[in-house]
C-alpha cells in the first residue's frame, strides 16, 4: 500500500513547529519521503489532497480501559461507580467485544492510534493487543499492563473488582512474574486509594503497598526490561513509588511540592488523566449524588495546580483519559494548566511516545517512522477545536476504513491455511 498526502501543513511534534506546503509519501507501513512542493502521485495507490489540512502524528491515550470506555456514552448523570462496575461484571467474551468496539471508536472518531491499556482482569487487554496485532481484526496499537496489582481490599478491588490482590514482597514478585509471563508490556500497581470506591471507604489519600513491596515489583519488571506505572493520587504514595524506582505516575491529583520535586529529580513521567477525573465528579454532581460529589470535588480541586507545577518543572507529561475522559479535552486541559497548544499536541504525540520508549517508531512525522497519522481540516495550532475535524486516519500505513478494521486479508490467509491443513 502506498499513499501520498500533498499540499498539507505538517505538525513537527519534536520541534513544535508547522511545516507548510508539505507532501508525505507512505510506502507499506512507513513514511518514505517528506518534501515541500508538488510530488508526482501517478503511481501511488491512494492520493489525499491536504489543502487546508494539518497532518499530525496519531494521538496517544496512555491511560485507558478499552473494555469499559463506552461508559462515557452512558447518560451524563450515570455515575462512573455504577456503569463501569456493571461492565466489569460481564463475561470476558462480551468485555473483549466491547474493548474492540471502543478502541475502534477512539481510533476513527478521535484519531487515537496508540493506547496503553491500564488494567483489566483476566489478562483481557493482552488478548486485545494480540487480536489487533495478529487478527482476526485490526485496530490501534495496544500497549498492555495486564491486570492491576492491588493490596487486599485496596483500590482496584472496591467497586470495579478487577485488581489482582497481593500482599507481601513474595506475592508481589510472583504476581509480576506471572503477568510478564502472560506477555504484559508494562506493570501497574495501585499505590493509593482512588475515586471509584470512595462511597465504600476507599479514598485517594490512603497510601497502599509498602516501600518494599513496590520495590519488589520494580525490580522484577526492570530486570526483564519492562517499566512500572502506578495509580498514585496521594502525595505520600507518589513519594514512596518514586523512591522505589517506578517509571510513571498516573493521576497525581494530590501531589505536593516535594513529590513533584522528586518526580523531576528522578526523571519520572506523569499522565494526569484530568478529563477522566473531572468526568467522574461531573457525573455524580449532575446525577444528584451531592455527598459523593462533594467528596470528589475536594480531592480533585488541587489537580490543575499540581499539573501546572509539573509543567513548570519540565516533567515529561503524556495524555490519558482513564474511563470517562476524552483525549481532545485532555489536550485542552493541559493548555489551561499552562502548556502552549503546540506543547499540548506534543504531549499527546511525541512526548507520550517517549514515555512508552517508542519515540524512534511513532509519535513524530518523519522519514522512516511508522505512518500513524491524522489528517485534520484546519490548524490545531491556532484552534484545538479542529481536532474533531478528522478527514483521514492512517494506522500502520493503512487508511482506517471498515476494510482495514475487518482485516479481510488475514481472514483469507487463515481460511486458506485451514483448507490446506484439511486437504
Amino acid at each position: 500500500m502506498s499513499i501520498l498526502i500533498h499540499s498539507c501543513s505538517l505538525f513537527d511534534s519534536v520541534n513544535m513547529e508547522t511545516i507548510h506546503d508539505a507532501s508525505i509519501l507512505i510506502e507499506k507501513e512507513r513514511i518514505s519521503r517528506i518534501t515541500t512542493g508538488s510530488v508526482d502521485g501517478s503511481s501511488v495507490d491512494k492520493v489525499i489532497d491536504g489543502t487546508g489540512c494539518t497532518v499530525l502524528p496519531g494521538l496517544f491515550n496512555l491511560h485507558t480501559h478499552p473494555q469499559r470506555r463506552h461508559a462515557r456514552f452512558m447518560g451524563p448523570t450515570s455515575p462512573f461507580r455504577i456503569g463501569a462496575a456493571a461492565v466489569e461484571k460481564l463475561p470476558n467474551t462480551q468485555r473483549l467485544l466491547w474493548a474492540i468496539q471502543n478502541s475502534w471508536v477512539e481510533l476513527v472518531e478521535e484519531g487515537v492510534t496508540t493506547m496503553r491499556a491500564a488494567g483489566s482482569k483476566d489478562f483481557l487487554n493482552i488478548e486485545l493487543r494480540d487480536v489487533f496485532e495478529h487478527g482476526p481484526v485490526s485496530g490501534p496499537r495496544i500497549v498492555s499492563t495486564g491486570p492491576i496489582l492491588a493490596i487486599t481490599g485496596g483500590h482496584g478491588t472496591r467497586g470495579l473488582d478487577g485488581g489482582m490482590e497481593v500482599d507481601g514482597e513474595d506475592e508481589v514478585r510472583k504476581a509480576v512474574r506471572r503477568i510478564l509471563k502472560e506477555g504484559a508490556d508494562w506493570i501497574k500497581l495501585c499505590v493509593s486509594g482512588g475515586l471509584a470506591g470512595i462511597h465504600k471507604g476507599d479514598h485517594p489519600s490512603i497510601v497502599e503497598f509498602t516501600p518494599k513491596e513496590v520495590r519488589a515489583a520494580v525490580e522484577e519488571a526492570h530486570k526483564r526490561g519492562r517499566k512500572v506505572m502506578v495509580h498514585g493520587m496521594a502525595a505520600d504514595s507518589v513519594k514512596m513509588a518514586v523512591d522505589a524506582g517506578v517509571d510513571c505516575i498516573e493521576h497525581g491529583n494530590l501531589l505536593d511540592d516535594e513529590a513533584i520535586r522528586m518526580m523531576a529529580d528522578h526523571g519520572v513521567s506523569f499522565v494526569p488523566t484530568m478529563s477522566g477525573i473531572q468526568c467522574v465528579y461531573e457525573r455524580e454532581r449532575d446525577g444528584g449524588s451531592t455527598e459523593v460529589a462533594e467528596m470528589l470535588r475536594e480531592v480533585i480541586a488541587p489537580h490543575a495546580e499540581a499539573v501546572a507545577k509539573c509543567i513548570d518543572r519540565g516533567i515529561l507529561i503524556g495524555t490519558g483519559t482513564d474511563t470517562l475522559g476524552r483525549i481532545h479535552r485532555e489536550i485542552e486541559m493541559l493548555v489551561a494548566c499552562g502548556m502552549s497548544r503546540y506543547q499540548a499536541l506534543s504531549a499527546a504525540t511525541h512526548r507520550s511516545a517517549q514515555i512508552l520508549g517508542l519515540e524512534g517508531e511513532i509519535g513524530h512525522v518523519a522519514e522512516g517512522m511508522v505512518a500513524d497519522l491524522v489528517v485534520l481540516e484546519g490548524d490545531p495550532g491556532s484552534d484545538l477545536g479542529v481536532l474533531s475535524n478528522i478527514k483521514e486516519v492512517i494506522c500502520r500505513g493503512h487508511p482506517v476504513s471498515w476494510r482495514y478494521l475487518a482485516n479481510s486479508g488475514v481472514a483469507k490467509e487463515a481460511l486458506c491455511a485451514q483448507q490446506g491443513e484439511e486437504g
